[in-house]
């Protein structure tokens, strides 16, 4: 395994184990214990959750049926949760928006610790950019809660370089991530500052959907054609299978992407891994870029 440096004191592993999907799965008891303890196994001790995964229900899951269960696993894991989506009927809305005020931000945090079945969580991210937020309001709320013990690290998902720049001019405390949409089929985070931003700010960044939510295997569009037929002849000079392409392809980068995996199917997991070992020549990673876009570079 290889693993990911987040500010001085935080190093979490290049593959991330992520929640989202844990209550589609219908995965609970000791077969998602046992799915934990073997991505710890494999070295992966960090797992990715949100509040509003499962409609509210995917932490509780975890906490009930892993950290309750197990308590001592605790200290092999590294816990990411976000803050700030309110879904529809929470407040008696009928629909979702991002709300990153004091009081939303340290209600679900309090939330999301007793469902995890944990006192402190190792990163939180601002799941999205509350436009009517307040950036002072949501620095002071990350900050009491770092000061509380409540929580390790902060960062965000999902920010533009400039609103980044914003929330980090009222925080005394760095952002130490960037969760953004980053896979073959979705490279616009490489050409709009997102990457450059994470260099300047001397960061990794975190992919969320890495396979492209499984488009390059299920569609029959041009772009998506274009994309796995370069796959399938790269993976072939490799050895590999086509997603383990698709997850090298990101770990190549030097900026350090870390893949939050959607799926909670082991094997699969395993193929995540397994990418960490192949290196992409510069041509064949261009190539993909080139498949992805529909041109190559001038």
């Amino acid at each position: 395994m290889k693993y990911l440096k987040y500010g001085k004191k935080l190093e979490m592993s290049q593959v991330i184990a992520g929640m989202m999907r844990l209550n589609d799965a219908a995965m609970e008891g000791d077969t998602l214990l046992n799915f934990v303890e073997k991505c710890i196994d494999m070295g992966i001790d960090s797992f990715d959750h949100a509040p509003v995964y499962g409609g509210y229900k995917c932490e509780k899951i975890f906490g009930d049926n892993v950290l309750r269960k197990k308590p001592e696993l605790r200290n092999k894991m590294k816990l990411v949760t976000k803050t700030g989506i309110v879904l529809p009927g929470v407040e008696g809305n009928k629909r979702i928006y991002y709300k990153s005020t004091k009081e939303e931000i340290s209600k679900e945090m309090d939330k999301s610790l007793s469902n995890l079945g944990t006192d402190y969580v190792d990163l939180l991210l601002v799941h999205r950019p509350d436009i009517l937020g307040n950036p002072e309001e949501t620095a002071d709320a990350l900050e009491t809660l770092v000061k509380e013990g409540k929580v390790l690290n902060v960062g965000v998902s999902n920010y533009t370089p400039s609103q980044m720049k914003v929330l980090q001019s009222y925080l005394t405390i760095p952002l130490v991530t960037n969760q953004m949409e980053l896979s073959v089929a979705a490279t616009y985070n490489f050409e709009n500052g997102v990457v450059d931003d994470a260099f300047i700010r001397r960061i990794p960044l975190m992919a969320w959907s890495p396979l492209g939510g499984g488009s390059i295997f299920q569609n029959n569009d041009e772009k998506s054609e274009r994309i796995r037929t370069e796959l399938k002849e790269i993976a072939e000079a490799h050895n590999a299978t086509i997603d383990s392409i698709m997850y090298a392809w990101l770990f190549r980068h030097p900026v350090g992407i870390a893949a939050v995996t959607g799926t909670m199917n082991i094997d699969r997991i395993r193929t995540a891994v397994k990418a960490l070992s192949i290196i992409l020549s510069y041509e064949e990673w261009y190539t993909i870029l080139a498949a992805s876009r529909g041109y190559d570079v001038p």
